[in-house]
C-alpha cells in the first residue's frame, strides 16, 4: 500500500472562529466522502489508526490500477478535492506548493525545471541508514 502524503497549504490557519474550522473540516471530509461514493473505480476501505492523530489515514482502493493508498485525514481536509481526487484515480503525488531545503537555502518546488524535480525525486528514492 502507498501512502499518500499531500502538500499541505495553510487553509486552515487564515480562518480564526473555532466553529468556522469545525464546519470548514466537517464540510471538506463529507465533499470526500461523497466524490468517493460517486466514484466509478475508488472505494474508502476503512481507517488506519496511527501512532498519534496526526498519522491517521484513510485506506482508498483503486480497482483500475489494482492498489490500496492510505492518505492523512489531514491531506484531505487541506486540499483541494479535485487534486487529491486525481492522485488517488492515477497514483501521482506531485507537491504542487513543495518547497525544499537544498544546500542551505528553501526553493519552491513548483518553480523547478524537469530535471531538477527529477533530482528531487531520486533523492527521495535514497535508502539512507546508520552503521
Amino acid at each position: 500500500m502507498t501512502t499518500a502524503m499531500l502538500e499541505r497549504p495553510s487553509v486552515l490557519e487564515r480562518t480564526g472562529n473555532k466553529d468556522d474550522i469545525q464546519y470548514f473540516i466537517e464540510e471538506k471530509l463529507s465533499a470526500f466522502d461523497a466524490a468517493i461514493e460517486g466514484h466509478e473505480f475508488l472505494e474508502i476501505d476503512g481507517d488506519l489508526p496511527g501512532n498519534t492523530p496526526k498519522e491517521d489515514c484513510l485506506k482508498i482502493i483503486n480497482y483500475k490500477l489494482e492498489c490500496a493508498f492510505a492518505i492523512d485525514v489531514d491531506s484531505v481536509i487541506r486540499q483541494d478535492l479535485k487534486s487529491v481526487i486525481n492522485a488517488l484515480e492515477t497514483g501521482i503525488f506531485t507537491r504542487l506548493n513543495g518547497v525544499t531545503r537544498i544546500v542551505g537555502y528553501y526553493s519552491r518546488v513548483s518553480n523547478w525545471n524537469k530535471s531538477k524535480i527529477g533530482e528531487l525525486h531520486d533523492r527521495h528514492m535514497g535508502k539512507y541508514s546508520v552503521r
